[in-house]
């Protein structure tokens, strides 16, 4: 049986679970619209079908952003509608974010009346070469009878690994045409199985003296965490975070937790210099930052990698053994083969040196914080402190503080997965948004967003969006008036002086907030801080807290 282009676009949402909808919507979304509120042509169709919530964003950053933390916390694509080529410039930041952190997406924007198109109406423009380059996948819906099965196909495409954003552009004369179209039956791929090739991983990993894993972000988006646990306590292996992780990719609580590794070659392979053995899973080529002459791994290691992507074996090393498979089945399953490869006693005497040795680093962190603290404005260890010593339990974490974040990272103590969550694509603005995104996937957990003043400026028309939907989110913002991490890789490499163009003076986010109409505060001390996050839970409405932080 077949339906009306827009009622076809309405049941493949159903069927794909899309129970919200993220966009700023303009004249060419109108048809969509008319969907969405159930009329035809002016003519009330079925009220007994289902409409998924519009979640209105004043800004497209901030729309694809929300998409973006939703779409993490439910692991599943979330559509997105944005308005012709403005619109989707505007949401480009956020699809390039989306896309390097592997965030699934369905994103459809409304193109210009097909019969003036070539009279270059106002608005119009190319959109599927402007999305291109931000995107996995793109469509150009000219007829009817293509949109449900390009829809279908760019479902499965935002989750296909590696996952992220696909764009269609539909025309909005389209969904007025006269015909009903077929809707194509939703198809289930049999879940992905383990890796071949881990018996000679284990024989590899298993005849490591000195072995170690990274953790990458794949393991977190693939719910793999306990699974590595299993492996890393199999062979007794210090982990590390990938640079700049995106998600809680191994306990922090864990003795074997040895931090992220930075973001910068010649650091990783300092830090790995130590060990003959790496397992690399899920990770997408170390992702430096700065540039550094040579490799990122010590020369001699044996590396063994495992991922869900093909593209990634042996992408930037070479390896001893590629394993390309479901992360938390193939690790479930190389646990259990090194069990027999590594006795037991070497893997507790392992993990109770690196115990004893993360421990020690962790207390001297711990320390160096606690003599910071002081009242307003706070030393950077201070801020960053107090607020991972208030997170309350199942807190999630959405941090977008370029250096503050390097620290809060070294001092939070989280175990859940899924409790913390980055953006490593570096498109300033993400986390009001993505904060709100998650807030409304998962209404009962506190939310507590860490953000940069220079990062909270891009995005703070997301706070429209945290206050029409009254998000319970605490938004935290490092307030130290300067773009710090410029300023600092400055000076590295031997800049004088202050850096032009870095400096943002004194800045009240308390007067922004109250502005969108999001309740503010702003930090007398640490203790203050400390104070305001460990209420997050309580929050039945968004709250904004302005820490003021020293520039050095």
């Amino acid at each position: 049986m077949g339906s009306r282009p827009a009622l076809a676009l309405l049941e493949i949402l159903r069927g794909e679970g899309v129970d919200r909808v993220f966009g700023n919507p303009g004249t060419t979304e109108l048809p969509f619209l008319a969907a969405l509120a159930h009329t035809e042509g002016g003519t009330e169709v079925d009220k007994e079908s289902y409409t998924p919530e519009y979640i209105l964003g004043v800004h497209e950053g901030a729309v694809v952003s929300m998409a973006d933390g939703y779409a993490r916390a439910t692991g599943r694509p979330a559509f997105v509608s944005l308005h012709i080529a403005a619109g989707l410039a505007n949401g480009l930041i956020g699809l390039l974010n989306a896309r390097r952190s592997r965030t699934p997406l369905v994103v459809m924007a409304g193109q210009q009346d097909r019969r003036h198109l070539q009279q270059d109406p106002m608005l119009s423009g190319d959109l599927v070469s402007l999305a291109a380059p931000a995107v996995k996948a793109t469509f150009d819906i000219q007829h009817a009878h293509d949109l449900p099965l390009a829809l279908r196909r760019a479902f499965a495409l935002a989750v296909r690994p590696p996952a992220g954003p696909v764009f269609l552009s539909v025309p909005m004369d389209l969904f007025a045409e006269d015909t009903e179209v077929e809707v194509p039956v939703r198809s289930v791929p049999p879940p992905p199985g383990p890796a071949a090739g881990l018996d000679r991983a284990a024989v590899i990993l298993g005849a490591a003296a000195r072995p170690v894993i990274v953790a990458g972000d794949g393991v977190g988006r693939e719910d793999a965490v306990s699974a590595l646990v299993r492996t890393a306590e199999a062979c007794g292996a210090t982990v590390h975070h990938q640079p700049m992780a995106d998600w809680l990719d191994f306990p922090t609580t864990h003795p074997l937790h040895a931090g992220m590794l930075p973001p910068r070659h010649d650091a990783i392979r300092a830090a790995l210099s130590p060990y003959d053995t790496v397992l690399i899973v899920g990770a997408h080529a170390f992702t430096p930052h700065h540039y550094t002459p040579g490799p990122a791994l010590p020369p001699g290691i044996h590396v063994v990698q495992l991922d869900s992507d093909p593209d990634e074996i042996g992408r930037n090393f070479p390896v001893a053994a590629g394993l390309v498979g479901a992360l938390s089945p193939s690790l479930d399953k190389l646990a259990e083969l090194l069990r027999s490869q590594v006795p037991a006693h070497t893997a507790k005497a392992r993990i109770l040196r690196a115990g004893e040795r993360h421990t020690a680093e962790r207390e001297r962190a711990e320390a160096a914080a606690l003599a910071a603290y002081s009242p307003a404005p706070l030393a950077p260890w201070a801020a960053a402190h107090a607020v991972a010593r208030g997170l309350p339990p199942d807190a999630v974490v959405v941090e977008e503080a370029i250096t503050a974040g390097l620290l809060l990272r070294r001092l939070v103590r989280l175990d859940r997965p899924g409790s913390y969550t980055h953006t490593v694509g570096g498109g300033l603005g993400w986390g009001i948004g993505a904060a709100v995104g998650r807030s409304l996937a998962e209404p009962g957990r506190p939310v507590v967003a860490v953000l940069g003043d220079g990062c909270a400026l891009f995005g703070l028309q997301g706070l429209w969006s945290a206050a029409r939907t009254q998000a319970p989110v605490l938004f935290v913002v490092m307030n130290n008036g300067v773009y710090r991490t410029l300023q600092d890789t400055y000076a590295a490499m031997g800049g004088q002086g202050v850096c032009p163009g870095t400096e943002l003076g004194p800045l009240d986010f308390t007067q922004a907030a109250r502005f969108f109409g999001v309740d503010a505060v702003r930090a007398t001390g640490a203790e203050h801080v400390r104070e305001i996050v460990a209420g997050a839970g309580e929050l039945t409405r968004p709250l904004l807290l302005d820490v003021p932080v020293r520039q050095q």
